[in-house]
């Protein structure tokens, strides 16, 4: 039971930050909140993986380093990467401001950086004692409950059926890249193409068209 208490205990608590962080701000600023999330967040993840990576011998670049890249992974990538295109076609008009277009690509290129490098490579290298197989399903569990509890807190696009499942299959398909390819450049890589065809940006400020109606 400690072992898994011992590897629960970062992500619940970097969920339970992020989740109060965004209850507090959106109280006062409403849905430009995910700006203070999204250091708070990302911070929390840096303090995290920082904190145990001598204790796990693995450095934040140990995690991106160009490992077993097989062509129907990057393929795979590709697939998953462009996912959420249909959502690009039918919201880029929505981007009328210099200042959203660079919110946007700034966050699509940040964001997936910090997301796998804890969700995917801290999650899955930590907890010697447990099985890959239980680490992928915790993980990837984890990282699609951080969606409704943290970024759904001011954005109504987070609370989808639709993408809870998008966010909890990609996930696993992700956590297997990594597994095959040792690396986490090519779930970056995909992570980053969802991030750009979903317009995140628009999604945290209830913008896109889905939620409207929501």
């Amino acid at each position: 039971m400690k072992k898994y208490i011992n590897y629960l205990i970062p992500p619940i608590i970097l969920i339970a930050i992020g989740s109060l962080v965004s209850i507090l701000f959106n109280s006062i600023i409403g849905s430009m909140s995910w700006v203070i999330l999204v250091f708070v967040y990302w911070g929390g993840i840096l303090a995290i993986v920082i904190g145990d990576s001598k204790k796990m011998g693995r450095t934040i670049i140990g995690y991106f380093k160009f490992q077993n890249f097989k062509w129907y992974l990057i393929v795979i990538s590709l697939v998953v990467g462009l996912m959420p295109l249909p959502i690009f076609l039918m919201s880029y008009k929505l981007f009328a401001t210099p200042f959203l277009i660079v919110l946007w690509i700034l966050v699509a290129l940040i964001n997936p950086f910090f997301e796998e490098l804890f969700w995917r490579g801290y999650m899955l290298e930590k907890g010697k004692d447990l099985t890959f197989g239980v680490k992928a399903i915790i993980s990837t569990f984890l990282f699609t409950l951080s969606h409704p509890l943290i970024w759904g807190v001011f954005s109504k696009a987070m609370l989808t059926k639709e993408l809870i499942i998008s966010v909890f299959i990609m996930g696993l398909v992700w956590t297997y890249i990594y597994k095959k390819s040792k690396s986490l450049v090519l779930p970056y890589f995909s992570h980053l193409l969802v991030d750009v065809f979903s317009c995140s940006v628009l999604a945290f400020m209830n913008l896109l068209p889905m939620t409207h109606n929501f």
